[in-house]
């Protein structure tokens, strides 16, 4: 029963910080779109917890208590967001590093054309 209620509180902080950086515009609109909807879901599957619900998915998956369940695919989650967030940070990195090439380029070159 404390882990449930553990649950239920860790969801609504979730949710409510969520809610407080959509407020504050620090997330992109995906970003935005796709906290809610984790939180959201979380905090349902957090309130559907102590009626049992999970209790013949989690033993499918061969995990005995379904608040382990749900951490555990929390936690996946968390991994393969990071994953994501890596890839689009590589992708900028490397966009960065044309721009700045490019940047050199012009200058380079308005400074070749201001000395004739």
């Amino acid at each position: 029963m404390k882990g449930d209620l553990l649950a239920a509180a860790i969801s609504l902080v979730l949710l409510t910080v969520t809610i407080r950086a959509i407020r504050k515009k620090q997330l992109t609109e995906i970003l935005a779109i796709l906290w809610l909807t984790v939180s959201l879901g979380i905090v349902i599957l957090s309130a559907l917890l102590p009626f049992g619900v999970f209790t013949a998915v989690s033993h499918f998956f061969g995990i005995t208590i379904p608040l382990d369940m749900v951490l555990i695919f929390g936690m996946a989650f968390l991994v393969l967001f990071t994953f994501r967030l890596s890839v689009a940070m590589s992708h900028n990195s490397a966009r960065q590093k044309t721009l700045v090439q490019e940047l050199a380029l012009l200058k380079a070159k308005i400074e070749a054309e201001s000395r004739e």
